[in-house]
């Protein structure tokens, strides 16, 4: 990857562009490949031989990143040493000419304003002009609402449409005046913001600017200046511009100044290439720097069949007033070395992309680094980024930074400091969670909240599992209490809160708030070591250290700063911002397999450059561009142009997007889209191969995981042969042999002996205790029943929900609905739901379910049924003749009552959606049965010796004649009563057993009745 020292040969037209006079002016046009950025260093290394001084020399690039590449390269090949950098981006000369200019003035040097501080400030000034509006004036336009003003997308647009203005030199007044002509209001708007912006910019403290006022300031000193004023001015001869096509208006009007000035301008491009225009970069620019043309006419990169799509592409482009440099295609035959695929799926793609790369890699010893994937767009490389690396495949984003808060680590970090700021009492659940979730995972989350849940019910309080978890954040002796290895972490993040606030008390600055919370979470030894490893979870350690020393070094920043914000200030904006710190560094070559827009492919080429998403609809991609504030009007004088050339300048943009990407490519080009039923792949693959299909090998990645994986299945599959699974275990033995993950068998999931053959539940050593409520459980499917008996049962909010019912009618002392309401309203907070839409149903639901059990009670009260008891608690023994302790049947019954004839009847409560109303469905339940049997056998107190009047399910649920229903259970007789017995026999049968059996049943396949067992019904998981 990059750029070659030295070329191999020089062809006659480089040679001819070389040897220019010393004063020689134009540009340099070539296609990709045609060895233009050779060119550049070889006539550097010419001037310099020549005489010329490498002082007197400047070489310009459009980016920081492309300045880098080529400053180490011409460094190594002019081979002499300088007084500074050969190469600098068009920004940092700006920067380099204007900071000259006021240190030769005595004034102070200027500071970059950089993204984040542009959103922050754009940020404060909206949330301003929204507290205005609520006074009741407003400059804004009635259908910009505050909230439509207050989102990322609408700050990005006023920066760019801000940075437009700089560019083209319209003032705020220039922009009112164009308003007020073409009846553009939010332009009106705008150049009242604009006037306030720029008031605000010139009280900072220090001499702040953002990089078009930067270039513009820098076009105006080369224009007026004298000579003698600026050294840096007087000693430039000659300045030679790379990838000129991404020029904006102010790069080139900077380098018609310096022209102005008798500096020689030689610039660089191929206009079919650039990638630039969404910030004003537009082939025109590049085109007034032509005062004469010179041709590249060489092929130095890539094959026949390569050049010739790239020609296709190419000539679909608009000319531009530039077209000497188009080849026409040769129409060489198809060699392999350009392939499309077109897949079933998302999924697939990845993986076929994973595939080739690695073949690419370890059939044919291509440095992962000199594999590229390009995508449309940053969201495309984000989702590419992770999905390669989850497969095995190295990988490394190149291009735009991201915003720091995009990274999980680094928001942790940020809302630790956060919610440390807030008072305890403006704490609220999620608030809490987010705290503890940077020590704690999930799982660990869980079981703290269940060991502080328990402890609360233990001494007799009500608060919910969320409760008390704010509740030991703010007082961290709750946790001390609980000695549980979460609780201790815990305790760390709640002792880490109260550091940080005595921090912010005491003065601390952004680095130190930070840094306080990175030590006390200690998470730096963890990421170290996962670092120094290999695989995903090892270059997701890497991103995440990387990130945390960006956020460290942009808070040292703020430091050096000092623009007036407090700490605390600061680093609310950055957790707010989706802005990127401007990169003042580069990195240094990356090892994986570069991941970019083609933007960032920018002066980069590559052995193998796969270009992975080309769909329908997405490139290419002709929605027309300029957001709510029509900033692309700003360049183009009142006049509305055509919307037909405005999307054909789209497509012309698109296209040359697809022509940089192709052309980075030096062995292989591949393209892949999606092709089912809701996409297919973009018109562009009518320039490509026929579509392939994924090729059979894609199912294994090629990767030690993906060959263990093969093996496994191939050596555990009943239908393989003999001799698979043969070669299967020996290759199993060679990968265990040498350390791979997952080969030896001994790690296997089931391989291992169980721990204890010792039955679950032994009378022998203890009563065995059986829960009517589990009896059907546990006949329906054994399995599902020893799951839940060992905690496996997480419970969900429906059951919840059933449980503040059930509470409910055993406190109800009368029939009264709005007290039953009341008395579920109030514990309301215990349950917890996925989401608040999810709350907010089951609230509904539970109000009918109120409603009907009110009418229930008010129907006994009018029948005269009489309450005996509520909840009362029962032991049933049954003896074992072979066992040390007796089985004990026990539970708690919902409601015993005594109707006016004197029969005693059992009432269970049932709130499920799904439950019978039927006299048939419950003449065999075994939960009523459990009930009448300890009714027979006077184990409930207050009812003993009455007359049985059987059971009953009171499920709230509407029939036809009522808001509910009430399926009766007739009492025993000799048949119902023997029946049940032998039930429960069985039943502790199988509690006893050492194994259970797993029958596949409805419980199993039905989507809305989940078993606990269900995981038993889960297919194979793939190779990959």
């Amino acid at each position: 990857m990059g750029h070659p020292l030295r070329p191999r040969s020089l062809d006659e037209s480089q040679r001819s562009v070389i040897e220019l006079p010393l004063d020689a002016s134009g540009v340099v046009v070539g296609a990709p490949g045609s060895g233009k950025t050779s060119t550049v260093v070889e006539r550097v290394v010419r001037l310099v031989e020549q005489g010329v001084a490498p002082e007197q020399i400047m070489v310009l690039t459009p980016t920081r990143t492309a300045a880098t590449a080529l400053r180490d390269t011409l460094a190594l090949t002019v081979g002499v040493a300088t007084s500074g950098p050969l190469a600098r981006s068009v920004a940092a000369f700006a920067y380099l000419l204007v900071r000259a200019h006021a240190v030769a003035r005595g004034e102070e040097p200027p500071r970059l304003l950089t993204g984040p501080d542009e959103d922050r400030l754009i940020a404060d000034l909206l949330a301003g002009d929204a507290e205005d509006e609520r006074d009741g004036a407003s400059r804004w336009p009635e259908w910009m609402s505050a909230e439509v003003r207050g989102t990322a997308g609408m700050r990005a647009e006023l920066r760019a449409f801000l940075a437009e203005m700089t560019t083209l030199g319209i003032t705020p007044d220039d922009l009112a005046e164009r308003a007020e002509r073409t009846g553009h209001d939010a332009w009106a708007s705008v150049a009242s913001f604009a006037r306030e912006y720029a008031l605000v910019r010139s009280r900072m403290r220090g001499a702040h600017r953002d990089a078009a006022g930067l270039v513009r300031e820098a076009v105006d000193l080369a224009d007026r200046l004298g000579e003698g004023s600026v050294d840096v001015l007087d000693g430039l001869r000659v300045i030679l511009v790379d990838d000129a096509q991404e020029l904006t208006l102010g790069g080139v009007e900077l380098l018609e100044a310096l022209r102005r000035r008798g500096v020689a301008v030689l610039a660089f491009g191929d206009p079919d290439v650039g990638s630039g225009s969404f910030r004003g970069a537009r082939p025109e620019h590049f085109a007034r720097l032509a005062t004469t043309t010179h041709v590249l006419e060489g092929a130095h990169r890539g094959t026949a069949p390569q050049r010739d799509l790239l020609a296709r592409v190419t000539a679909r482009i608009g000319a531009a007033a530039m077209a000497a440099h188009r080849r026409a295609p040769s129409g060489a035959a198809m060699d392999g070395s350009v392939r499309a695929f077109a897949l079933r799926s998302a999924a697939e793609e990845v993986d076929v992309i994973a595939r080739l790369l690695r073949e690419r890699h370890v059939h044919d010893g291509v440095d992962w680094s000199d594999c590229a994937v390009i995508a449309h767009d940053t969201r495309q490389v984000a989702a590419l980024e992770a999905e390669l690396a989850a497969r095995d495949v190295p990988t490394s984003a190149i291009g735009p930074a991201r915003a720091l808060a995009d990274t999980a680590i680094v928001r942790t970090l940020l809302e630790v400091v956060d919610i440390s700021a807030r008072e305890p009492a403006e704490w609220d659940a999620d608030d809490v969670l987010l705290v503890l979730g940077g020590s704690l995972d999930p799982v660990e989350l869980r079981r703290l909240r269940g060991a502080l849940r328990h402890a609360e019910l233990a001494s007799g309080g009500e608060r919910s599992g969320r409760e008390v978890l704010e509740s030991a954040l703010r007082h961290p002796l709750e946790f001390d209490l609980i000695d549980t290895p979460e609780a201790r972490r815990a305790a760390r993040v709640a002792e880490t809160v109260a550091a940080v606030r005595e921090g912010i008390s005491a003065g601390a600055t952004a680095h130190e708030l930070l840094w306080t919370v990175w030590e006390k979470q200690g998470r730096e030894r963890e990421l170290r070591e996962l670092s120094d490893g290999h695989g995903p979870l090892a270059e997701q350690a890497r991103r995440d250290l990387s990130a945390v020393a960006s956020l460290f070094d942009a808070a040292k920043r703020h430091g050096e700063r000092e623009d007036g914000t407090t700490p605390l200030d600061y680093l609310r904006s950055v957790l707010g911002s989706g802005v990127a710190e401007d990169r003042l560094t580069t990195s240094a070559k990356a090892a994986g397999v570069q991941v970019s827009t083609p933007a960032g492919a920018l002066g980069l080429e590559f052995d193998t450059v796969v270009i992975a998403g080309v769909q329908d609809g997405v490139w290419p991609n002709l929605r027309v561009r300029g957001g709510m504030l029509d900033t692309w009007r700003l360049a183009e004088g009142d006049d509305f142009p055509d919307p037909v050339d405005r999307r054909r300048t789209v497509l012309h943009d698109e296209l040359r997007l697809f022509a940089r990407a192709v052309s980075r490519a030096r062995s292989r080009v591949i393209v892949t889209a999606v092709d089912d039923d809701d996409t297919g792949p973009s018109v562009l693959f009518e320039l490509l191969p026929p579509a392939e299909p994924a090729p059979p090998e894609a199912a294994h990645p090629l990767t030690l995981r993906g060959l263990v994986a093969v093996h496994r299945r191939a050596l555990t599959d009943p239908r393989s042969a003999e001799s698979a699974r043969v070669h299967a275990a020996g290759q199993l033995a060679l990968l265990a042999d040498a350390g791979v993950a997952g080969a030896d068998p001994d790690t296997w999931y089931g391989v291992a002996p169980p721990t204890s053959l010792e039955p679950i539940r032994d009378p022998d050593t203890a009563p065995l205790r059986i829960s009517p409520s589990r009896l059907h459980a546990l006949e329906q499917c054994q399995l599902d029943w020893v799951i839940g008996d060992l905690g496996g049962d997480p419970g969900t909010a429906v059951q919840g929900l059933g449980t503040l019912l059930h509470a409910a009618l055993e406190e109800a002392t009368s029939a009264d609905e709005d007290a039953l309401w009341q008395f579920v309203a109030d514990r309301w907070g215990q349950l917890e739901f996925d989401a608040a839409w999810v709350g907010e149903s089951e609230a509904r639901r539970a109000r009918d379910l109120v409603s009907r059990l009110a009418a229930y009670l008010r129907a006994a009260a009018r029948d005269g049924v009489e309450l005996v008891s509520a909840e009362p608690h029962f032991e049933v023994e049954i003896p074992l003749p072979d066992a040390a302790h007796p089985a004990v049947l026990s539970g708690y019954i919902d409601r015993v009552e005594r109707h006016l004839d004197g029969r005693v009847v059992i009432v269970d409560l049932k709130t499920g959606r799904s439950e019978a109303t039927g006299d048939k469905a419950v003449a065999t339940n075994p939960q009523l049965a459990a009930y009448q049997l300890a009714f027979e056998r006077g184990a409930i107190g207050e009812v003993a010796g009455g007359i049985g009047g059987g059971a009953k399910l009171l499920v709230l649920k509407k029939t036809r004649y009522a808001p509910y229903a009430e399926p009766h259970q007739p009492p025993f007789d000799d048949e119902t009563r023997a029946a049940f017995l032998a039930r429960v026999d069985g039943a502790i049968r199988i509690m006893r057993r050492t194994s259970f059996e797993a029958p596949f049943e409805e419980h199993c396949r039905d989507d809305h009745v989940r078993g606990l067992c269900r995981i038993h019904t889960i297919g194979a998981v793939s190779a990959s």
